[in-house]
């Protein structure tokens, strides 16, 4: 699979699930993921799982965002989910870095359909790896 010059890093199960960048700026980073038959579960909705790494992505793009390093590496230590609705449309997440450190960022995140209804609610604790190119940790 190909690089995702979108997001700076090569996710390749982010590709395959056909995730995209709709923005990312320092406050703030949004996806996208149009509905697909393979991306459902057995009730014709959007799979929890597939809610779930939509989330974990946007959040750790706001993270990106946030240290301004699109390409950076960045690990989920921590995540919790809860979902409030089924989706049954495209489904757009918003990410946020609610404080950040030198190195870990605590954010929050949600999923809401093409009408706005919310689908799913998360927080996590993300932390920016060291700088592969001299093992230095970022700023």
């Amino acid at each position: 699979m190909s690089g995702r010059s979108e997001f700076g890093v090569t996710i390749p199960f982010v590709e395959q699930l056909g995730i995209h960048l709709v923005e990312l700026s320092r406050e703030r980073a949004i996806v996208s993921l149009k509905r697909r038959p393979d991306l459902l579960n057995s009730w014709g909705a959007a799979h929890g799982g597939v809610i779930m790494t939509t989330l974990d992505l946007v959040m750790s793009m706001a993270v990106r965002g946030h240290y301004n390093d699109p390409g950076a590496g960045v690990l989920t230590v921590d995540m919790s989910i809860g979902f409030l609705n089924a989706g049954k449309d495209d489904v757009f997440a918003e990410g946020r870095v609610l404080h950040a450190g030198r190195s870990t960022a605590f954010c929050e995140s949600e999923a809401r359909d093409a009408e706005g209804l919310i689908l799913a609610k998360a927080i996590g604790t993300f932390k920016l790896l060291a700088d592969k190119k001299n093992g230095q940790s970022r700023p």
